[in-house]
């Protein structure tokens, strides 16, 4: 499976753990975290604070389960853009990093808007199939959001790799 520059980790914080496939995919973006840091790539974790992820509350704090390194950034983000006031580009220009491999949460929230701005700052995007996740809703079960939205991202916006390419 191929890797980009950085392994961009959207989210995966406590409150959000009851979206559809939660642990499944903490697994899955260990297994990442594990690749990205046997070949000494650079990982970065989004940290979302609202009202119901309020700084500094358990909701608020990155799952435990996450392969996390001392050498791992962590970047607060207060909108469901990761590059709006966050200093996120000017930290990846001065890595020069030219892509970026997107996973966490919400689908159709932060790694959407993640995955359209980074595009069109110019990045080469990329994610896995199934590398991130959302809640069902009354309208459409989490499945059928992410894999639309795969279905966009890919060859638009971003690659979309199927997990055994």
């Amino acid at each position: 499976m191929p890797q980009a520059d950085v392994l961009l980790v959207i989210d995966a914080q406590n409150g959000l753990n009851r979206a559809a496939g939660y642990s499944a995919l903490i697994d899955r973006i260990n297994e990442r975290l594990d690749l990205y840091h046997d070949e000494e790539r650079p990982v970065i974790f989004m940290q979302h604070t609202d009202e119901e992820l309020p700084y500094g509350s358990d909701a608020w704090r990155l799952d435990t389960r996450l392969h996390r390194q001392m050498t791992d950034t962590v970047i607060l983000k207060y909108h469901t853009d990761v590059f709006y006031e966050t200093g996120l580009v000017d930290r990846l220009q001065h890595m020069t990093i030219g892509s970026i491999e997107i996973c966490g949460l919400q689908t159709e929230y932060c790694v959407d808007t993640a995955i359209r701005v980074g595009h069109d700052q110019g990045f080469d995007m990329m994610t896995i199939s199934g590398m991130s996740t959302t809640f069902d809703t009354p309208e459409l079960p989490a499945a059928v959001i992410r894999r639309h939205h795969e279905g966009i991202w890919d060859g638009s916006f971003a690659t979309v790799y199927q997990p055994f390419e």
